[in-house]
């Protein structure tokens, strides 16, 4: 390789000038450009220059400082040797792909070399070789031409491309030898030589429908080379034969509601044309007008016919369906093809109930077969998927009974109807056909159960028992009965009265009761102590026809009040006030009963409970008074000092709300002589003696009431027990009994009711109760009643059979008048006219019910509106109405059908008034051509007959008939000619069989269509045009223009891009193939393309188009739409923070893809950092220098921003942020985080355990920043201290080598350095200072008493007759420890007497808690506990015993014995009084429960089965039994006889006859359900 100067030494003058330029004008960074030239595809390794001698570097220091080539995405291309600086081929060049078309190819490098950093330009040329062929797009190439081309038409090819320049790129083209084409090539620019093929010779598709063709393109090269392209022409065929079906009429059958998509037949038709002309397409056409609405789809392409959606049968049962197939030639042949499809029924639809008369509501005692409802049930489908069976639920008392046809039912009633059971029936009617899968729908009606009174009112209770306090207010209401009645409206309507029969005068003289409400009131005020209970009855009837009654027992308890006060008993009253006067000697001890104060209360419970309290007393320290016995007795002994003669006002009060009292006087006198102590000795041994008996005969009793209420207790539960739930064994011992008691069982399992007859000996089973009656009798006339069961069976069934009585048909025709008569339907039903009001003639609701009235006066159906016979039947041909008439009273139905005969009202119409059709006019004669058909609603005679044609030269007619219409066709009879006449305007007339016959016609227009035979024509051949880069899409770039000579289809010009355009193209623009408008697509960016070139072509829409070309030259201009970007080529991102101003840190390199000013880049750098751009020699190259002194420790990196800004308008700009990091040097000695540390160290710590830690931090990183430390020693007044701590020196860890001692050492001091491993170290001090903190290590130490032998023990004497609170001695204690931990507390831990002595808890006093007693002991001990409050208190202990010396004095304390003596035997008499009271009312209690449980036994078992008069259990039951001549039943639930009630039976008990007589005596028959 060689540099561009071919003289070393003129190269060498170069390199001087530049490095001499530099050093002038002191520039950094780029030093010198080099530029070199190479051919393509040269070998790997290949030598393009020495790039180090030819820079002047010296070769020795090459790799110290790192050469290197950079050059962004390119840079892999060549490579530099470090060694010896030569440029070499790092891999594959090839100049077309690096620069296409471009002339020349210019690849530029950097040559980088740092210490210092230095970077140079290497420009290297690439040079092209003639590497590449010239090439077509595609191998092989399709043209089309019509037959009918004219000689002289022109074709462009697809041009060949070399992707090589200059004279190795294409030359010539050249065309085999042939007959029909030759070949011409034209200049396209940059595009170069573009082939034509030009037709020389008239095609004949006949002798030759292909033509081969080689065209061969050639390049300048030496040796040159060349590339072909296989041209096949075809001859194109013109369309001249119509499509023919190979079937005129396609049958199918299909089943409704089959699935989308079902495959039905495929419509095949042919077409003898080729290509196109001879591709047919199928499509749908109605029978009336334009595309099909019918349920189908057709496959356009190969004719398969599917169903579309759902088919039924109920709408639609045959379709007949129009195919037109048409091939695809410009002017298009068609043909129809017929489908007729039957659709075959399935079971799709569900019956329909339709409710034509409801009663809704009926009287609960409605006969059964009482008509409830009518209605009628149809099903859509036919056969048997239509033939419906209805149901209702076995359950309910309802029934369906279908008429002769099936498709009306009467809902009637099977049972008897309850309202108070059931008042309202849901009734679900179901109807449901017999397809398969069988459909079935539901109706509810609803049915309310009218009330009639059948019911009596019922007591919420019975009896009732009210509780009413005496004294009540006369006349106000005391209490209330309520009683129900299950039946409704005023069947339910209850009035209560008083029986005042059963009741005796004095309750009538005071008792009234409100009959509407129950309410009952006490016309006087009731008193406990005169009557305390009384009883009477209460009636409810209800306001029914007949009224029904009952009654209830009600029970009235009178409740006591607070009325009497207290009266004295003793002492006696005199004069209304009561006073006494008792004697005791002075002598008397404290406890003596002075006398006892007797009362009473007239009223019962608390109110009676009386209390006994001193209103007032002379010494209230004397005497004291029993508030429950009223005994008074002495407190202490008399003094002398006391008066002789004390007065005591007692007050006795009873315990009610309101409490009354009275009050008595007691004058109590003092005797002085020695006798009255001997009296009152011996009275109060007697009262002793007394009370004691008392407490004796009390505990006696209380025992035998206990035992009788256990028995009584215990009789009751074995009673209960023993009770036996069948009743019937009480009757039926033994299957042979004969006794006076003859009995049959009755009872009832769910619907089925059971009578077991000892007598009969056989099993009655009942079902329907209320429709059919069996008698059984033992004798000759059995027969004969059997008989007449059935007659009686008969006559049931006659009277609900069925009544449908007759079906009528008329004949009318359409369109007559309204109230025209069809028919006499009374009179042809045999029903009498003067009852069909009465009887509701009428016809029921239904579809065509309003289409006919009937007169209710005559019987006549009249025409109710007017009926339009296709309306109602469109298509059917015999159109029935159906209608239901019904007449009450009883109940029929008729059906009556009217038949709506046809009329010719209906003139035959198309679906269009005018029909167009194109014709070419090449068409032959004798094409058909299908024209609308005509349509009529009549059916018959009555629709279309014929068509008839305008008499013309060029058209006829022929019909063709299908099953349901007369189908018209268009033959032609001679060739058309466009030139001669271009449209013909015919008329079509159909006409139907009416006489007169009447007609519509169909106006129809040929077009004769034009054939194809002129080519389009471009105003211009080249079009050039100027556009701005980033033009918004949609932007106009221009609008060709072409013309065609032809008319329609064949004018009309379709724009196209040539066939070898290039994608970018089809990406940037596009064209509107109708206006010929050029728009932008896509982003227009000049900077990627700055030239486009489009081929185009115009194309007509014949059947084979023409085509014409054209090119549009589009020129972009530049606009400022790219920032400039930024390239760092080299970086060093870490610098040393004691680096000079000046170092450089970074090369940068910017560059702009914009042209011109747009592409003038100014520089900048963020002001805030120590950093400045210098710029190089070499346009938008710069170096990144820094401008002053660094500091890590204040900023540890910086983020240096460069900004971009071009010179465009508006301009533009980028930036990019460079994070350069600041090593860091020593500079920062260790600093503590406090000084000084302050220390708070427990004493008694372990030895060697860390007590401390300091922390020093270092702002320096790594080595420069980690730190040790250590203790300093040697200080002359520290020396004691620093012996015994140690410090850990990585992490500042102080531990203590011995323990310390708070009360021996409480503070010192000492000092630690921390230095960093930093060269040279730097270091700190600081100084520590520790203070001991006290812990509770010190027990307490006893001062008082002294300690003697290791315990502290002390003796004190106090006198006997010291007071409460009396100074014992007091224990003293000190703690050497500090705080809570000195804090001492002080306790009893022992104590021979706790009520004795109490201990001060903080002073260590010991004080007497009372006086001392002569039970006390002489001698106490007491354990004082020490301790003190640390968290683990310590504790010491010390003894203190207290002598007590005896007083001189004594007290005595018999009289109070006796006292408390006296006291606690009364108590215990009070207590066994309250026990034994209790005990007594609990036996009562019981004994009034079991006479009551007795007494509540009835011979009438009947009660444990007729609670409520709505029972309906699983079993119900009735037992006969027979006295004498006369025969009782028990009646249980549901048991309805009619026999006589005995008196005296609780109206429960019927009478029957001697069942003994003969057997010729005839039985009565029971309904016995």
């Amino acid at each position: 390789m060689a540099v561009t100067d071919t003289k070393g030494q003129g190269l060498d003058v170069w390199v001087f000038f530049c490095l001499a330029l530099l050093g002038v004008i002191n520039l950094e960074g780029i030093s010198a450009q080099l530029r070199y030239s190479i051919q393509e595809e040269l070998k790997s390794g290949t030598a393009v220059g020495n790039v180090a001698k030819d820079l002047g570097l010296d070769l020795g220091r090459l790799a110290e400082r790192n050469l290197r080539v950079v050059s962004g995405t390119k840079q892999d291309l060549f490579e530099v040797n470090p060694r010896d600086g030569v440029l070499f081929v790092n891999q594959r060049v090839d100049r077309e792909e690096l620069c296409a078309k471009t002339v020349p190819c210019i690849t530029n490098l950097k040559a980088v070399v740092e210490n210092p950093l230095e970077m140079h330009q290497v420009i290297i040329e690439i040079i092209d070789v003639n590497d590449n062929s010239p090439k077509f797009p595609e191998e092989n190439y399709t043209l089309e031409v019509l037959e009918s081309a004219v000689v002289g038409s022109r074709f462009q090819m697809e041009g060949a491309h070399d992707l090589d320049v200059g004279l190795n790129s294409l030359q010539s083209y050249k065309l085999n030898h042939n007959q029909y084409f030759r070949l011409e090539t034209e200049e396209f620019g940059e595009d170069g030589k573009v082939p034509f093929l030009i037709l020389q010779r008239v095609l004949d598709r006949e002798q030759s429908a292909w033509h081969w063709l080689l065209l061969t393109a050639t390049d300048g090269g030496k040796p040159s080379k060349s590339g072909t392209i296989n041209i096949t022409v075809i001859v194109s065929d013109i369309n001249d034969n119509s499509p023919v079906c190979d079937k005129q009429k396609y049958t199918i059958t299909i089943r409704e509601n089959a699935p989308a998509g079902t495959f039905l037949l495929t419509v095949n038709a042919s077409d003898s044309d080729e290509g196109m002309n001879g591709e047919i397409e199928y499509s749908l056409r109605s029978k009336l007008r334009g595309l099909s609405s019918d349920p189908f789809d057709l496959d356009h392409r190969t004719g398969k016919l599917t169903v579309k959606e759902g088919l039924d049968y109920e709408e639609k049962q045959v379709y007949e369906i129009k195919v037109l197939a048409a091939d695809k030639g410009a002017v298009s042949l068609s043909t129809h093809c017929n489908v007729i499809v039957r659709v075959e029924d399935v079971n799709d639809n569900q019956p329909e109930i339709e409710i034509t008369s409801l009663s809704s509501r009926i009287p609960e005692d409605a006969p059964l077969g009482t008509v409830v409802a009518l209605m009628g049930v149809t099903d859509l489908d036919s056969g048997v998927n239509g033939q419906v069976v209805c149901s209702v639920p076995g359950h309910l008392p309802f029934d369906l009974k279908p008429s002769p046809d099936g498709q009306s039912y009467s809902l009637v009633t099977k049972d008897y109807l309850d309202k108070e059971t059931v008042h309202r029936y849901d009734i679900e009617i179901t109807a449901k056909d017999l397809g398969s899968p069988a459909l079935s729908s539901t109706k509810v009606i609803q049915v309310d159960v009218v009330d009639v009174n059948d019911n009596s009112p019922l007591f919420t209770e019975s009896p009732y028992t009210f509780y009413v306090p005496e004294n009540n207010k006369a006349g106000m209401s005391i209490f209330s009965v309520s009683a129900t009645d299950a039946d409704g409206g005023e069947n339910a309507a209850v009035t209560y009265s008083l029986d005042r029969k059963s009741l005796g005068p004095t309750v009538t003289s005071f008792l009234n009761i409100n009959e509407a409400n129950g309410t009952i009131s006490a016309l006087k005020s009731f008193d406990f102590e005169t009557m305390k209970t009384f009883q009477f009855h209460v009636v409810a009837s209800d306001s029914g026809t007949p009224s029904l009654s009952s009654n209830v027992t009600v029970n009235v308890f009178i409740l006591d009040q607070n009325d009497n006060a207290p009266v004295i008993l003793y002492p006696l009253s005199s004069n209304g006030s009561a006073e006494g006067v008792e004697e005791i000697p002075r002598n008397v001890n404290a406890g003596h009963l002075v006398t006892k104060v007797r009362a009473y209360d007239a009223d019962i419970g608390y109110n009676g409970w009386l209390l006994f309290s001193l209103q007032e007393v002379t010494d209230h320290s004397l005497f004291a008074l029993d508030c429950y016995t009223g005994q008074i007795r002495t407190l202490r002994s008399f003094t002398e000092t006391d008066e002789a003669e004390h007065k005591l006002l007692v007050l006795v009060k009873d315990n009610g709300n309101v409490s009354l009292s009275a009050t008595a006087t007691v004058i109590v006198k003092v005797v002085e002589p020695k006798e009255a102590f001997a009296a009152s000795d011996v009275k109060t041994s007697a009262k002793v003696d007394e009370d004691d008996n008392v407490t004796f005969y009390l505990m006696i009793t209380l025992g035998s009431v206990s035992v009788l209420f256990l028995i009584s207790i215990i009789v009751l539960i074995a009673m209960q027990c023993s009770k036996s739930t069948d009743y019937t064994s009480k009757y039926l011992q033994e299957t042979n009994y004969d006794g006076t008691l003859c009995h049959s069982i009755q009872y009832r399992s769910g619907d089925k009711r059971y009578m077991f007859d000892e007598r009969l000996d056989r099993c009655i089973y009942f079902k329907e109760r209320r429709l059919f009656f069996f008698c059984f009798t033992m004798g000759e006339q059995g027969q004969r009643r059997r008989v007449n069961c059935c007659w009686v069976i008969g006559i049931l069934l006659l009277c609900f059979g069925h009544r449908i009585l007759a079906q009528l048909k008329y004949s009318i025709p359409e369109e007559v008048k309204v109230e025209s008569p069809v028919g006499n339907v009374a009179k042809d039903l045999g029903l009498d006219t003067s009852t069909l009001t009465d009887r509701r003639f009428r016809i029921v609701s239904g579809p065509n019910h309003a289409l006919f009235e009937l007169n209710q006066n005559n019987g006549v159906l009249y025409v109710g509106k007017t009926m339009d016979r296709e309306e109602l039947c469109d298509g059917t041909k015999v159109c029935l109405i159906n209608l239901k008439i019904v007449v009450e009273s009883p109940l029929e139905i008729h059906y009556v059908g009217v038949e709506i005969t046809d009329v010719n009202d209906h003139s035959p119409t198309f679906p269009e008034k005018e029909q167009r059709l194109e014709i070419a006019e090449h068409t032959p004669p004798g094409t058909r051509f299908q024209i609308h058909a005509a349509r009529d609603p009549d059916v018959g005679t009555l629709s279309v007959r014929l068509y008839k044609l305008t008499p013309n030269d060029f058209f006829d007619t022929e019909v063709r008939d299908s099953e349901e219409d007369k189908i018209p066709f268009l033959v032609l009879k001679k060739p058309l000619d466009r030139e001669q006449k271009a449209e013909h305007r015919l008329v079509l007339t159909a006409l139907d069989g009416g006489s007169p016959s009447k007609s519509g016609s169909l106006n129809l227009t040929i077009t004769v269509l034009d054939a194809n035979d002129n080519r389009p024509v471009f105003s211009k051949d080249t079009y050039s045009v100027s556009l701005d880069e980033n033009a918004p899409i949609g932007t106009l770039v221009i609008q060709l223009n072409a013309t065609d000579l032809d008319e329609g289809l064949n004018s009309e010009i379709e724009y196209s891009f040539g066939k070898t355009q290039k994608k970018k193209v089809h990406d940037t623009f596009e064209l509107d193939s109708v206006t010929g408008e050029i728009r932008v697509k896509g982003k227009v960016d000049f900077e990627e393309t700055e030239i486009y070139r489009l081929d185009l072509q115009a194309s007509d829409k014949g059947q084979l188009p023409w085509t014409a070309e054209s090119r549009v030259v589009i020129k972009i201009k530049d606009l400022n739409d790219n920032k400039p970007e930024i390239e760092v080529t080299s970086l060093s991102n870490v610098v040393p923070e004691d680096s000079k101003p000046g170092t450089v840190i970074s090369l940068i390199s910017v560059t702009d893809r914009d042209s011109g000013i747009n592409g003038n880049i100014i520089c900048k750098i963020s002001d805030n950092v120590p950093f400045d751009l210098t710029p190089s020699i070499e346009e938008n190259m710069y170096s990144l220098v820094t401008k002053g002194r660094l500091d890590r420790e204040t900023v540890s990196h910086y983020d240096i921003t460069i900004t971009a800004t071009d010179c465009g308008e508006p301009p533009l700009s980028s930036a990019k942020t460079l994070r350069v990091q600041v090593s860091d040097v020593n500079d920062n000695r260790p600093i503590f985080s406090q000084n000084p540390f302050e220390l708070y160290l427990v004493e008694n710590n372990a030895p060697g355990a860390s007590i401390f830690s300091v922390t020093a931090v270092d702002n320096d990183l790594n080595e420069n920043a980690a730190i040790t430390y250590a203790v300093v020693r040697g200080d002359g007044l520290q020396s004691d201290m620093t012996s015994f701590l140690n410090v850990n020196s990585e992490n500042g860890q102080i531990s203590a080598l011995k323990s310390f001692d708070f009360e021996t050492l409480k503070t010192f001091q000492f000092h630690v350095v921390a230095s960093d491993s930093g060269t040279p170290s730097l270091s700190s001090n600081v100084t520590v200072n520790v203070f001991i903190l006290d812990q509770n290590d010190n027990a307490p130490v006893i001062l008082y008493p002294l300690s003697s032998n290791g315990s502290a023990e002390g003796v004190e004497e106090i006198p006997r007759n010291v007071n409460a609170g009396h100074l014992v001695t007091k224990v003293r204690a000190y703690d050497a420890d500090i705080g809570y931990n000195g804090w001492l507390l002080f306790s009893l831990q022992e104590v021979t007497d706790h009520s004795l002595f109490a201990l001060d808890r903080y002073t260590g006093q010991i004080r007497t808690l009372r006086s001392f007693t002569e039970t006390d002991e002489a001698e106490h001990k007491l354990l004082v506990l020490v301790k003190d409050n640390g968290n683990v208190s310590l504790s010491a202990t010390a003894t203190v015993i207290v002598k007590v010396v005896e007083p001189k004095e004594a007290f005595a304390a018999s009289d109070v014995k006796t006292s408390a003596k006296a006291d606690e035997d009364d108590n215990v008499t009070f207590y066994l009084m309250i026990t034994l009271g209790s005990v007594s009312v609990l036996f009562l209690i019981s004994i009034i429960v079991l006479i009551a449980m007795q007494c509540s036994k009835s011979t009438d078992y009947t009660s444990k089965y007729l609670q409520e008069t709505n029972y309906d259990g699983t079993l119900c039951h009735s037992i006969q039994y027979r006295s004498g001549d006369k025969r009782y039943m028990l009646v249980g639930p549901r048991m309805s006889i009619g026999s006589t009630i005995v008196p005296g039976s609780h109206a429960n008990t019927l009478v029957l006859p001697d069942r003994r007589r003969t057997s010729e005596e005839v039985r009565p028959c029971f309904d016995v359900n």
